[in-house]
Protein backbone atom coordinates (compact mmCIF):
# COMPACT_ATOMS: atom_id res chain seq x y z
CA UNK A 1 0.00 0.00 0.00
CA UNK A 2 2.69 2.31 0.42
CA UNK A 3 4.68 1.46 -2.95
CA UNK A 4 1.14 2.36 -4.78
CA UNK A 5 0.96 5.65 -3.42
CA UNK A 6 -2.42 5.02 -2.07
CA UNK A 7 -1.18 4.99 2.16
CA UNK A 8 -0.27 8.55 1.05
CA UNK A 9 -3.82 10.36 0.16
CA UNK A 10 -5.30 12.62 2.42
CA UNK A 11 -2.36 12.40 5.16
CA UNK A 12 1.16 14.09 5.01
CA UNK A 13 3.66 11.57 4.56
CA UNK A 14 7.92 11.67 5.39
CA UNK A 15 9.66 9.32 3.11
CA UNK A 16 13.31 10.80 3.97
CA UNK A 17 14.00 7.65 6.15
CA UNK A 18 13.83 5.95 3.15
CA UNK A 19 16.04 7.68 0.90
CA UNK A 20 19.12 8.15 3.55
CA UNK A 21 18.41 4.62 4.07
CA UNK A 22 18.80 3.76 0.51
CA UNK A 23 22.11 5.62 0.27
CA UNK A 24 23.24 2.97 3.28
CA UNK A 25 22.21 -0.20 1.33
CA UNK A 26 23.85 1.68 -1.96
CA UNK A 27 27.57 1.97 -0.04
CA UNK A 28 27.86 -1.09 2.24
CA UNK A 29 24.94 -3.53 0.54
CA UNK A 30 23.24 -3.55 3.96
CA UNK A 31 19.51 -4.76 4.07
CA UNK A 32 16.21 -1.89 3.37
CA UNK A 33 14.89 -2.87 7.16
CA UNK A 34 17.93 -2.80 8.54
CA UNK A 35 19.04 0.76 7.31
CA UNK A 36 15.62 2.12 8.55
CA UNK A 37 16.21 0.68 11.89
CA UNK A 38 19.82 2.79 11.75
CA UNK A 39 18.48 5.86 10.59
CA UNK A 40 15.08 6.24 12.06
CA UNK A 41 15.94 7.06 15.47
CA UNK A 42 18.40 9.27 14.47
CA UNK A 43 16.01 11.18 12.27
CA UNK A 44 13.78 11.30 14.86
CA UNK A 45 15.88 12.76 17.32
CA UNK A 46 17.09 15.07 15.01
CA UNK A 47 13.79 16.71 14.21
CA UNK A 48 12.25 15.83 18.34
CA UNK A 49 10.74 19.16 18.33
CA UNK A 50 8.75 18.78 15.33
CA UNK A 51 7.70 15.49 15.68
CA UNK A 52 7.12 15.09 19.20
CA UNK A 53 3.56 14.99 18.71
CA UNK A 54 3.02 12.42 16.59
CA UNK A 55 6.24 10.37 18.47
CA UNK A 56 4.05 10.56 21.55
CA UNK A 57 0.86 9.31 20.01
CA UNK A 58 2.79 6.71 18.55
CA UNK A 59 4.15 5.67 22.15
CA UNK A 60 0.78 5.67 23.28
CA UNK A 61 -1.06 3.69 20.64
CA UNK A 62 2.32 1.35 20.38
CA UNK A 63 3.82 0.71 23.57
CA UNK A 64 0.72 2.09 25.68
CA UNK A 65 2.96 4.91 27.32
CA UNK A 66 0.49 6.66 28.59
CA UNK A 67 1.49 8.51 31.79
CA UNK A 68 3.75 11.60 31.36
CA UNK A 69 4.33 15.26 28.74
CA UNK A 70 4.21 14.48 25.44
CA UNK A 71 7.48 15.21 25.20
CA UNK A 72 8.70 12.45 28.14
CA UNK A 73 6.63 10.29 25.55
CA UNK A 74 8.13 11.14 22.46
CA UNK A 75 10.98 10.20 24.19
CA UNK A 76 9.98 6.92 25.57
CA UNK A 77 8.26 5.74 22.11
CA UNK A 78 11.74 6.26 20.41
CA UNK A 79 13.56 4.05 23.07
CA UNK A 80 11.12 1.10 22.63
CA UNK A 81 11.53 1.30 18.91
CA UNK A 82 15.45 0.84 19.38
CA UNK A 83 14.43 -1.58 22.18
CA UNK A 84 12.32 -3.65 19.81
CA UNK A 85 14.62 -3.50 17.01
CA UNK A 86 17.22 -4.67 19.68
CA UNK A 87 15.14 -7.78 20.65
CA UNK A 88 15.20 -8.76 16.75
CA UNK A 89 18.85 -8.51 16.77
CA UNK A 90 18.93 -5.67 14.52
CA UNK A 91 21.95 -3.02 15.37
CA UNK A 92 21.04 0.12 15.24
CA UNK A 93 24.45 2.62 14.70
CA UNK A 94 26.20 2.01 11.14
CA UNK A 95 29.41 1.50 13.06
CA UNK A 96 27.64 -1.84 14.01
CA UNK A 97 27.64 -2.71 10.73
CA UNK A 98 31.02 -1.52 9.12
CA UNK A 99 33.99 -0.36 10.35
CA UNK A 100 34.37 2.33 7.03
CA UNK A 101 31.23 4.18 8.14
CA UNK A 102 33.59 7.43 8.08
CA UNK A 103 32.79 9.89 5.76
CA UNK A 104 29.11 8.32 5.06
CA UNK A 105 27.62 11.33 6.01
CA UNK A 106 29.62 13.41 3.31
CA UNK A 107 28.48 10.75 0.66
CA UNK A 108 24.35 10.92 1.50
CA UNK A 109 24.77 14.85 1.79
CA UNK A 110 26.60 14.97 -1.80
CA UNK A 111 24.44 12.43 -3.61
CA UNK A 112 21.36 14.50 -2.41
CA UNK A 113 22.79 18.13 -3.58
CA UNK A 114 23.66 16.18 -7.00
CA UNK A 115 20.31 14.55 -7.73
CA UNK A 116 18.77 17.81 -6.22
CA UNK A 117 17.36 16.91 -4.06
CA UNK A 118 16.97 19.95 -1.19
CA UNK A 119 13.84 19.48 0.38
CA UNK A 120 12.70 15.92 1.78
CA UNK A 121 10.44 15.17 4.46
CA UNK A 122 7.04 15.92 5.64
CA UNK A 123 6.85 19.64 5.37
CA UNK A 124 9.72 19.41 2.15
CA UNK A 125 12.58 20.77 4.53
CA UNK A 126 14.90 18.30 5.44
CA UNK A 127 18.20 19.62 3.35
CA UNK A 128 20.96 17.39 2.12
CA UNK A 129 22.67 19.68 5.08
CA UNK A 130 20.35 17.75 7.14
CA UNK A 131 20.87 14.25 5.85
CA UNK A 132 24.69 14.49 6.76
CA UNK A 133 23.66 15.61 10.91
CA UNK A 134 21.41 12.70 10.99
CA UNK A 135 23.63 9.86 8.98
CA UNK A 136 26.44 11.27 11.46
CA UNK A 137 24.34 10.72 14.28
CA UNK A 138 23.41 7.45 13.02
CA UNK A 139 27.36 6.41 13.35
Amino acid sequence: MALNGLIQKGVVTDWAVHAMGHELTANFGIDHARTLAIVAPSHYRYYFENKKGKLAQYAERVWNITESTTEEKAKKGIEKLEEFFHSLDIKTKLSEYTEAYAGTAEKVEKAFTERNWLGLGEHKKLTPQDAYKIIELSY
